[in-house]
C-alpha cells in the first residue's frame, strides 16, 4: 500500500483496517503456506494486485526489522522472476544503474541449488540462491507457485505447512503496526 502525504491517526486505521478486509476476503481465494513449526512474530508479507486481481499473497514468519524472518509467497506465474525481483531490491541492483543489464541478466541467469523443502509432510523441490545467512527459493507445491525469502533462518529448518486462516497474520501485522508507531 502507498499513501501519499500525512494521516491522521484515524485515517491511517481506517486505510489498515480496509486493507485487512481485503487480506482476509483474497485468502480465502487461494492458497497460502506458512512454517510448520514457529515460536515468535507472524505478520502479512507483501500482498499485491495487478489490476485489481492478486499477484502475490505472503505470510511472514518473524518482523520486517528483526534479525530473523521467513516469508513464504504465493505468487502468479512464475515464481523464477519474482526471485529475481526480490534478489535485485536486496542487493540494490537498479534499472537506472548503466551496468543495469548485465549485473539483471547475471541474476537472472544465475543457476539455482535444488533443496527438498517439506510442504505438507511431503518432500517439494525448490531452486535456491542467496547464502547461509540470506537466502530465496522457488518452487511449486501442487499447481501453486512459492516463493521464499529469508534471513538468518537455516533452509535446512523451513518446513512448510498450508494455512486455512490467516487472520493470526493480520492481528500480528496489526500488532507490529501498533508497535512500530509507538502505540504500544
Amino acid at each position: 500500500m502507498e499513501v501519499a502525504g500525512q494521516l491522521s491517526p484515524d485515517e491511517f486505521w481506517e486505510h489498515m483496517s480496509q486493507l485487512e478486509s481485503r487480506v482476509l476476503s483474497e485468502a480465502r481465494q487461494v492458497r497460502v503456506f506458512g512454517m510448520k513449526e514457529w515460536i515468535g512474530p507472524i505478520t502479512i508479507g507483501d500482498w499485491g494486485w495487478v489490476d485489481d486481481r492478486l499477484s502475490s499473497a505472503g505470510l511472514v514468519h518473524g518482523t520486517p526489522d528483526g534479525d530473523l524472518s521467513v516469508q513464504i509467497s504465493t505468487v502468479v506465474g512464475d515464481p523464477r522472476r519474482e526471485v529475481v525481483r526480490a534478489i535485485e531490491s536486496a542487493t540494490g541492483i537498479s534499472p537506472r544503474e548503466p551496468d543495469y543489464e548485465n549485473r539483471h541478466r547475471a541474476v537472472r541467469d544465475a543457476p539455482g541449488v535444488a533443496v527438498p523443502i517439506p510442504c505438507d509432510g511431503v518432500s517439494v523441490e525448490f531452486s535456491k540462491w542467496g547464502g547461509p545467512d540470506r537466502w530465496w527459493a522457488a518452487g511449486e507445491v501442487d499447481t501453486v507457485s512459492l516463493v521464499i525469502e529469508s534471513r538468518n533462518y537455516p533452509v535446512e529448518d523451513v518446513a512448510l505447512i498450508e494455512i486455512d486462516d490467516v487472520k493470526p497474520y493480520v492481528e500480528g501485522w496489526r500488532e507490529y503496526m501498533r508497535s512500530v508507531r509507538g502505540e504500544i
